[in-house]
């Protein structure tokens, strides 16, 4: 069995590279600058892009899922959408138990400035804080890219996560900080949970969970 930072160890690499420049950027910036740039980047292509971007952390997940159990083994669907259950679980917690009180841009530039919203997007007004899609997002794209263990779909999988990621932003529900600690909080769930449960004796003496429905 290969070492877990080898095994997943182009998704990690891209993944310490966004942490080290995200944290410069917290560290430097003033909260809120990132909305301002980010909004003065509206255009109508933009705006429906980031539309379905967002998206990617919802519906589709548990479709990928299901498809993920029927093509490459039923354990790996299970994996997934109980990751995905365990990551719900703690941003859940965290945004309305801990942070219940952290406003959204909307909120925050209220009487501000004037933003560029995008139309037909319900843009939410509390529990900022942590991303819950970029939670999700990373928590998800990561434990995938752990499971297929293919290079190539490792470095698209990291860009879909942060893709998904910057939507947040852009769509004026999220800070920077709420998607980069929710990226921490997605990738560290799906990592522990690789290594206690995807790698325990149990989980391999599963006789059924490399069964898939559909082999092409």
């Amino acid at each position: 069995m290969k070492p877990f930072i080898h095994q997943n160890k182009i998704f990690l690499a891209l993944y310490v590279l966004f942490l080290i420049l995200g944290g410069i950027l917290i560290a430097t910036m003033e909260r809120g600058t990132e909305i301002l740039y980010f909004n003065s980047l509206h255009t109508p292509f933009f705006n429906s892009f980031f539309k379905y971007v967002t998206q990617l952390a919802e519906a589709p997940l548990l479709l990928m899922s299901l498809v993920i159990a029927l093509r490459f083994g039923y354990g790996k669907g299970i994996i997934l959408s109980l990751n995905a259950l365990l990551v719900f679980a703690v941003v859940a917690a965290l945004k309305h138990l801990v942070f219940q009180t952290q406003v959204r841009p909307s909120v925050f530039f209220e009487g501000k400035t004037t933003l560029n919203f995008v139309q037909g997007l319900e843009v939410l007004r509390y529990n900022s804080f942590p991303s819950g899609h970029t939670a999700g997002a990373f928590g998800f794209f990561c434990m995938l890219s752990l499971l297929l263990n293919n290079k190539k779909w490792s470095a698209m999988f990291f860009a879909l996560a942060l893709l998904v990621a910057i939507s947040r932003v852009y769509l004026l529900q999220h800070f920077f900080r709420d998607v980069y600690f929710g990226s921490m909080i997605g990738v560290g769930i799906s990592s522990v949970f690789y290594l206690t449960f995807v790698r325990s004796v149990f989980y391999n003496s599963l006789h059924w969970k490399d069964k898939a429905l559909f082999k092409w």
